[in-house]
């Protein structure tokens, strides 16, 4: 993992996510880049110098930002940090730099939502895991002692995720970590045989080497509830999942497992997106 990506808007919450960023740029050896997004005039970007000058109050704006993120990227001491300031929306140019330095992991807070919000309106960080294709990192509290030793991976063990699991590994690999490798069946005619499962299950077991690895298939009424519940009791430190595209419609009316994961849950989440498939079937996320 060489570049990993972190967004602010200097909240207590971003704070957190820029903390864990940091901390996971130092063990991984990485470049730690901090970025911010503001209501900037369009085309700021690609604008010079004197161009930029004739918007007094943009570039008094951007500038001040600027400052705050190098303060930022002063106080994590021995790391190589980058620092940007981008026009909003945060989706689009958090995206668009993101490919522009090949970025490994981005790392960002989330407040989490409720009813309505969660399907029609959504946060920043919801929109970033749905549209960004990069490994997105969500932190919802302070991790000062960032250590993902039991760590949860949910998944439908298809053969095409065996990338996204492989990610998920490299990731928490510096943790020498206890994996669990999770799937949740809902009664829903989308659910295999269990036979099936079983066997997927034992599949990805060997892909673990040479950490401990414990296999479950559980039941609950629906992906996010039985994810988070285990978790819960296990004591688990970081959920991992594989991110399958949906409908934008398919997911207003039945909600997408990813992002109530990232909703929900009280301890870190990593979704990892994939390619989109034709005509796959959308579980989980």
């Amino acid at each position: 993992m060489r570049t990993i990506v972190s967004p602010t808007d200097f909240s207590a919450c971003a704070k957190y996510a820029t903390d864990a960023a940091a901390e996971l740029a130092r063990r991984q050896g990485a470049t730690l880049h901090l970025i911010t997004c503001l209501d900037l005039p369009s085309g700021w970007d690609s604008m010079s110098q004197e161009q930029q000058a004739l918007q007094p109050r943009a570039l008094e704006k951007s500038q001040a930002a600027q400052r705050q993120l190098q303060e930022l990227g002063r106080s994590y001491t021995g790391l190589a940090v980058e620092t940007r300031v981008m026009p909003l929306p945060v989706r689009t140019s958090l995206n668009a730099y993101a490919q522009s330095q090949s970025a490994d992991l981005i790392v960002m807070g989330s407040h989490g939502a409720s009813g309505k919000q969660e399907y029609f309106i959504g946060s920043n960080t919801q929109r970033v895991v749905r549209e960004v294709h990069v490994p997105v990192l969500v932190v919802k509290a302070p991790l000062p002692d960032l250590n993902f030793d039991k760590v949860v991976f949910a998944s439908s063990f298809h053969e095409n995720e065996r990338e996204a699991f492989l990610r998920f590994k490299e990731l928490v690999k510096p943790f020498v970590p206890e994996i669990h490798l999770v799937e949740i069946h809902t009664s829903s005619l989308f659910d295999p045989p269990y036979i099936l499962s079983h066997q997927a299950l034992e599949d990805f077991r060997g892909l673990c080497a040479p950490f401990r690895c414990k296999t479950h298939i559980l039941r609950n009424y629906s992906v996010d509830q039985g994810v988070r519940v285990f978790a819960d009791e296990i004591g688990a430190k970081l959920i991992g999942i594989s991110n399958h595209h949906r409908h934008p419609m398919k997911r207003m009316l039945a909600g997408s497992n990813v992002e109530a994961l990232v909703n929900h849950a009280d301890i870190p989440v990593l979704s990892i997106d994939l390619p989109i498939v034709p005509n796959e079937n959308p579980v989980p996320g």
